[in-house]
């Protein structure tokens, strides 16, 4: 896409140019594209759980302090992952209750797992282009301002790549 000859010290601005990009997509998406192991903390059990940074793969435990100051797991039976739903959700399962807990700033730990797969081979093809734009962009302008050229064009890119889409789990 950058039409570069390949050469050391190109991989060398290329490389962290991916990264930055693919971390740059991720915030204005609030999504993860590769696989990514998140913990959300929370001071109380709600009625549902939101996980943020979809697509949710799994969940790899719920934490949570007791009334003794003990820190005990979750058992699996009693929650119910919604991947589906966007932003994904931890639900009750049927005839459960959520265990007494103690009262204090992020007395729960929600560890899951995100994104589309370990090398972006599933990211959506107009995130991927909007990632490409972004590094080509700023492998040829290394500058923070670009003289005699004031462009919303790449912006303008951008945001209708990432923009029009509903990135939901539909089938």
């Amino acid at each position: 896409h950058l039409r570069v000859d390949v050469h050391d010290e190109d991989d060398q601005v290329i490389t962290p140019l991916i990264k930055t990009a693919r971390q740059y997509v991720e915030r204005q998406l609030d999504r993860a594209l590769i696989t990514q192991t998140w913990v959300r903390y929370l001071d109380f059990f709600p009625t549902e759980i939101e996980l943020r940074k979809p697509p949710i793969v799994s969940v790899s435990g719920i934490t949570y302090t007791d009334n003794d100051g003990a820190t005990q797991t979750l058992a699996t039976s009693v929650y119910t992952l919604d991947a589906k739903s966007e932003p994904g959700r931890i639900v009750l399962a049927y005839n459960q209750a959520w265990p007494t807990y103690r009262a204090q700033a992020n007395s729960i730990a929600v560890t899951f797992v995100a994104g589309y797969g370990a090398d972006g081979t599933y990211v959506p093809a107009p995130i991927k282009h909007a990632m490409k734009l972004l590094i080509g962009h700023w492998y040829r302008n290394r500058e923070s301002v670009v003289v005699g050229s004031i462009s919303k064009e790449i912006e303008f890119s951008i945001d209708a790549l990432l923009g029009s889409q509903s990135w939901g789990n539909y089938s």
